[in-house]
């Protein structure tokens, strides 16, 4: 009986060891995992503010060169000189009858381009200004609104004023906010022998072009929030007055463009607003959907030259990853099922190897424990490597690539359309196609390369020792016989798969960057139609 009570209370305090430390396995995993996921959406909100960031400079100068454009019309620029010398004479300011006579027909050369810039470029801001003190002469936008100074608002027209030079970016002015471009005018022409500085010609345009062609490759929604303070430290009091009942500001800021009205409503979750006021990347439930939000900072023209300098406002981007909470939803079903499995496993043997000897439940235990390990590192649809091992390889081979000054290839191959295949198809047959796909990768590749599964469709394929030019045409073949391959019970051509591909600079570069650079010709291979592939540049 003592020897029975002994066994009893060893597999008693075994048992609850093996619990708690199961238990923990699940957890710490689960934490991994969101931490991952974590890191990834902060990876995803730095491209996005990337983009933003690029899209607004592209922007900022298409407004340049429309500005341009309309101040080398000789006829504009003789009307606009006509202009100035008549406000000079007649006490500065608005001027008087020969200002406005002149002002008249400058409108009238510029309505005809004016109509075609915002009809055909979106230009919503056409806006001439002379002087020391950047004083308006024509709002082609807002012509009832002249003779004001400018001088401490809109550094833009002051600084190319000053400098006789074109400037551009976003900024705030008396009547409106825009992505401008300023262009100094000259009578007779810049490069002219006789030219003669007049003042400067402004375009601008809203955001809501640039959203419009940032929102689809980018797969993310977006707000441009303004801060009221700022606001009021800009425009007329009248104006503010009324763009503050036509469109109520929330929480201290106002929405100045977003292609989606439900960002009112998202404003008014706490959650949200604190992201807003802190900036950061994090997600969340709302309503019956998991979103992923990141606020950065809206920097203005002289936000840009000085780091320091206040925020204006803050952009707002969110993105569905409903599917990727429940991947994890299900991942910690997985685990905990494989946990309790093994619970199970281990209790059993545990059971009989007391009977026998202690060294044989340690020896299974320590079986037990690899096969989780094992487990672990593989994908439990497709059998490839799952996206933890990946980290850890990646990093050994970068390491040891740096170290022996070799180097390797990488390429993200994402499965086309694959969202249209679950929605036609059915999940089912979406869980077979991935399977035939992840088959057709391993048997095609060498057996020095190594697959991964990298998320959803997409897949990571690592060349060893492998040049980009060797990689791409590996990926190329690989492409053709995806296409060409019935996937899943479905027809051959219906799957194919577009390829971002990287090489690892000679010099040495970041694991981030060589991975950012593979993402980035990804998305160049779905921009140019898809089922294809395209390399890195370095």
């Amino acid at each position: 009986m003592t020897n029975l009570s002994v066994r009893a209370k060893v597999f008693l305090w075994l048992s609850m060891i093996l619990a708690v430390s199961d238990a923990l396995f699940v957890w710490i995993n689960y934490r991994a995992e969101q931490a991952r996921f974590q890191s990834h959406l902060e990876q995803r909100a730095a491209h996005l503010h990337d983009l933003f960031e690029v899209e607004l400079g592209n922007t900022a100068l298409s407004m340049q060169q429309t500005a341009t454009f309309v101040a080398s019309m000789p006829e504009v620029q003789q009307a606009f000189h006509q202009g100035r010398i008549a406000v000079d004479q007649e006490g500065g300011g608005a001027g008087g009858t020969r200002a406005n006579l002149a002002r008249e027909r400058l409108l009238k050369l510029v309505s005809a381009p004016w109509q075609e810039l915002r009809d055909h470029y979106d230009t919503r801001q056409l806006h001439f200004q002379f002087g020391d003190n950047a004083t308006s002469f024509l709002r082609v936008h807002a012509t009832d609104r002249f003779g004001d100074d400018l001088e401490g608002v809109r550094h833009t027209i002051f600084h190319a004023l000053r400098d006789q030079r074109s400037t551009k970016g976003f900024e705030c002015g008396r009547i409106i906010c825009g992505i401008r471009g300023v262009t100094p005018v000259f009578l007779n022409g810049h490069h002219a022998k006789d030219g003669r500085f007049i003042g400067v010609l402004e375009a601008g345009t809203s955001f809501r072009t640039l959203l419009e062609l940032l929102e689809k490759p980018s797969q993310a929604k977006f707000a441009v929030l303004l801060s009221m303070s700022h606001l009021s430290d800009t425009y007329f009091p009248d104006r503010l007055e009324k763009l503050k009942k036509e469109n109520p500001p929330l929480n201290g800021n106002l929405v100045e463009a977003t292609l989606h009205p439900e960002v009112r409503e998202l404003l008014l979750n706490p959650q949200i607003a604190q992201l807003v006021e802190q900036s950061g990347t994090r997600w969340f439930k709302v309503g019956e959907r998991h979103l992923a939000f990141t606020a950065f900072p809206l920097r203005d023209y002289l936000g840009q030259q000085d780091a320091q300098r206040a925020a204006v406002g803050t952009v707002l981007a969110w993105m569905d990853v409903e599917q990727d909470v429940g991947q994890l939803k299900r991942d910690l079903s997985i685990n905990i099922a494989y946990a309790l499995i093994a619970f199970l496993l281990i209790e059993t043997m545990l059971f009989f190897a007391l009977r026998r000897a202690t060294f044989s439940l340690e020896r299974m235990i320590a079986k037990q424990t690899a096969t989780l390990r094992d487990m672990a590192a593989h994908d439990e649809l497709t059998g490839l490597y799952n996206r933890h091992y990946l980290d850890e390889f990646l990093q050994k081979e970068y390491a040891s690539a740096t170290r022996h000054g070799r180097t390797f290839t990488i390429a993200i191959l994402d499965l086309d359309h694959f969202k249209l295949i679950n929605d036609n198809h059915g999940h089912l047959v979406g869980d077979h196609v991935l399977v035939d796909a992840a088959g057709l990768i391993k048997n095609r590749l060498r057996t020095s390369d190594l697959a991964f599964r990298f998320g959803g469709e997409e897949f990571l394929l690592v060349f060893p020792d492998t040049d980009i030019e060797e990689a791409r045409r590996l990926c190329e073949e690989l492409r053709l016989q995806l296409s060409g391959r019935g996937l899943g019970g479905l027809e051959a051509g219906n799957i194919t798969a577009s390829f971002g591909v990287a090489q690892m600079a000679v010099s040495g570069e970041s694991l981030d960057t060589l991975l950012a650079r593979a993402d980035s010709a990804l998305y160049a291979a779905k921009d140019k139609g898809r089922n294809r592939v395209e390399v890195a540049g370095v």
